[in-house]
């Protein structure tokens, strides 16, 4: 036990850097001269985890330059003519690189969730875009890659809004746009209503609306017997887990993960069940893994199922492990 804590304490010092590639693609003029930046990302101790070295270690990925710097100078290499004077904040919610080994290849894996506000001059904010995108390259050594996609994204969403004004009318204030995502669920049923609909939710989309396509039924009233719906021809036939996203009987969720139903149960205004899923669901879930259980723990369990505490993601419904049970 002694060697292996030793092993994995020297692992979590090895870090690698991220710095984002000059850009291969500039515009001539911006309406905008600086860029703010906030961090919002649930967990900040690194961006994720990759391999380092012929003996394929595991690496954090940790901005030598700050992040905040990183992206005001992009901001200054993507234009090659004027600037105007206006101010970006840009707010990054979610930013997460891992990668994988398999039999014979690697797995890149890249999250990448931010909005981008106008800050006018009485200190209001105006939303001018919203970016969340995943992306996952496979290959025999996936890292150069997997780093060069994950600055093209930033360096990409920025140029793309360069010369571009709100749409939203809406003025918000700083504390408002950090909390954005609680502003938004109260938009949306799943969130604001205070009893949920019964039935069948074949997806997150449906799920999030409270727009149930089927009815559920129970077999003696009894939970335990499984969730069943009729059938074509009248009968009742047992609903698989992996045929839907969600159920709610008795105004009570259960979500679908791993082939089984986990109930479903509110906290500060967000879901989360205890149940298994796995790491490699996303590259969030392996920086979270990184931080919960370091580097070699990460990728230990990266190929096994675990049971977590797993938070609901709000915008797309993905799972977001919180603690490990």
């Amino acid at each position: 036990m002694a060697i292996c804590l030793t092993v994995q304490a020297h692992a979590q010092k090895r870090t690698r850097d991220f710095s984002l590639i000059p850009p291969t693609a500039t515009v001539g003029t911006s309406l905008y001269r600086t860029v703010d930046f906030i961090d919002d990302r649930e967990f900040k101790d690194n961006l994720g985890i990759i391999q380092v070295g012929m003996m394929n270690s595991k690496a954090q990925v940790i901005p030598e330059v700050s992040l905040e710097n990183q992206i005001q100078q992009q901001l200054d290499l993507l234009v090659t003519g004027d600037k105007d004077s206006g101010v970006l904040t840009l707010i990054i919610r979610k930013f997460a690189i891992a990668e994988l080994t398999g039999a014979f290849s690697e797995s890149g894996f890249v999250d990448f969730r931010a909005d981008l506000f106008v800050k006018n001059d009485d200190q209001s904010y105006q939303k001018l875009a919203t970016i969340d995108t995943a992306h996952v390259n496979k290959g025999v050594d996936v890292t150069n890659g997997l780093l060069m996609h994950a600055s093209g994204i930033v360096s990409d969403f920025l140029k793309d809004n360069l010369n571009n004004t709100p749409r939203d009318t809406v003025r918000y204030t700083q504390a408002q746009i950090i909390d954005l995502e609680n502003l938004d669920k109260q938009q949306v049923a799943l969130y604001s209503n205070e009893v949920l609909k019964d039935g069948l939710y074949p997806d997150y989309i449906h799920f999030r609306d409270q727009l149930p396509q089927g009815e559920i039924s129970l077999k003696d009233g009894d939970i335990s017997k499984g969730f069943y719906a009729l059938d074509p021809n009248g009968k009742l036939k047992r609903i698989k887990a992996n045929k839907c996203y969600a159920i709610v009987v008795n105004g009570i969720a259960y979500i679908s993960s791993e082939n089984n139903f986990y109930a479903l149960y509110k906290n500060n205004n967000d879901y989360f069940f205890n149940g298994p899923s796995k790491t490699t669901a996303s590259a969030s879930n392996m920086v979270a893994a990184s931080v919960m259980l370091g580097a070699i723990g990460a990728m230990l369990a990266a190929n096994a199922t675990a049971y977590y505490v797993t938070k609901v993601d709000f915008y797309n419904g993905s799972f977001v492990k919180v603690s490990k049970l």
